[in-house]
């Protein structure tokens, strides 16, 4: 199975490493070039063309910063029809990534840091059209980066609040056990 990983920052590089460790197929766009040389070096095949990783892949992530969103998905939404889209991007609701992307199949995912070790709690909603069947596919892949657990839309703003922050907490709370002996 090919997977395009659109976004090569620390969730981008963690999803396409643990990824490709599992055998799939990756491809990490980047627009950054000492970023690309980084991520070459690790071993993942790196484009800066959006466009022809989309057109490549049969599931496509989009690791990017929220506000960045919008022009991936107007730039690769020919190339995505039919495809499932697997969105990790923070505060960006399934209606807006379906807006943009009518014909593909849309999933708002939100893992946390611990996903640099497959180990991530990963919260996902998918979109009502979706067939079981693309909604298993999406699982096993998330699967191999954390545990994935779906819930409705609606809860998804508090769980990246807590998700996204338990790590920290837990590492503070870490450091502070070892201040109080």
């Amino acid at each position: 199975m090919n997977i395009a990983v659109i976004g090569g920052g620390v969730i981008g590089e963690a999803v396409a490493r643990n990824l490709a460790k599992a055998g799939y197929n990756i491809i990490v766009t980047e627009k950054r070039s000492e970023r690309i040389r980084e991520l070459e070096r690790i071993g993942l095949r790196v484009t800066s063309n959006n466009r022809l990783a989309a057109r490549q892949a049969d599931i496509i992530f989009i690791c990017v910063k929220p506000k960045d969103v919008k022009g991936v998905l107007e730039e690769i939404r020919e190339d995505a029809e039919n495809k499932i889209i697997i969105s990790v991007a923070a505060a960006v609701s399934l209606s807006f990534l379906r807006k943009l992307a009518p014909k593909s199949k849309i999933i708002r995912t939100m893992p946390n840091l611990a996903l640099i070790v497959s180990e991530s709690f990963i919260a996902y909603s998918p979109s009502p059209d979706l067939s079981q069947e693309d909604v298993e596919v999406a699982v096993k892949i998330l699967s191999v980066l954390g545990k994935p657990y779906m819930i409705d839309e609606s809860h998804m703003d508090a769980i990246t609040a807590l998700s996204g922050c338990a790590p920290a907490y837990l590492a503070l709370i870490a450091e502070a056990l070892t201040y109080a002996g």
